[in-house]
């Protein structure tokens, strides 16, 4: 397997983004950023206040150089230098989080500029990311959390719920794509959007705080690595 820091870098547009957006997908980059992979930041904006607080978040341990390609248009190389303290099971499955809203972010873009074939592949990930993200959930995460204390394991049947919802919108929004039908697969985007907003925030207020201490390192282990596909 190659270092992170060999691997293609992700290409992050957010040109033409509206604010909401533009911050999911930096949150993406900066997720990115924290598993060693590089980052290519391309933006409409000067983009020096981001690499700020990029830095501070990193200790000033984040090596960037930015071009200037014209007067509205920057392209900013971004690595951090050392790879960050591991990361616990939680951050593991928030990352997870913020990948899957940028993914949902690039097809969104994808889409506004009529770019069919990359959105078709943005959603093709899209749909491997989460359902592997929920399935590894039910299968490895949520059966720990239920042998924690009632109170705690009352909450999952509720995070079931949510999956069940997440999944019933991907048949219509892959439909929509295979017609090519942009309007039908934007009108899609902000209810996909807003169900996994409240899910995620579920899930990281309620289950998320537990599960380095619900989970053995075996399972911790398992559990990541259901995330990354291996």
């Amino acid at each position: 397997m190659a270092a992170p820091g060999s691997a293609e870098p992700l290409q992050v547009d957010v040109r033409g983004l509206s604010l909401e957006d533009r911050r999911s997908a930096i949150a993406h980059a900066l997720e990115e950023l924290r598993f060693g992979r590089r980052v290519v930041l391309v933006t409409d904006r000067d983009p020096k206040p981001t690499l700020t607080a990029f830095r501070q978040m990193h200790q000033g341990e984040m090596d960037s150089a930015i071009t200037v390609l014209a007067a509205d248009l920057f392209r900013t190389e971004l690595q951090l230098r050392r790879p960050e303290q591991r990361l616990t099971l939680a951050e593991h499955l928030r990352a997870d989080h913020a990948r899957i809203d940028g993914l949902l972010t690039e097809l969104q873009h994808f889409l506004r500029v009529g770019a069919l074939a990359e959105a078709d592949q943005h959603f093709a990930a899209l749909d491997k990311a989460l359902s592997r993200h929920m399935a590894a959930e039910e299968e490895l995460l949520f059966p720990a959390i239920q042998r924690m204390t009632e109170a705690v394991a009352r909450a999952v049947p509720g995070m079931l719920v949510e999956h069940g919802e997440l999944r019933a919108l991907l048949p219509d929004l892959a439909e929509a794509l295979a017609k090519q039908d942009v309007l039908a697969s934007e009108a899609l985007l902000p209810q996909l959007r807003r169900s996994l907003a409240r899910h995620h925030e579920d899930e990281e207020h309620l289950v998320y705080p537990i599960t380095d201490w619900a989970l053995s390192p075996d399972e911790q282990e398992a559990l990541v690595k259901r995330l990354r596909g291996d």
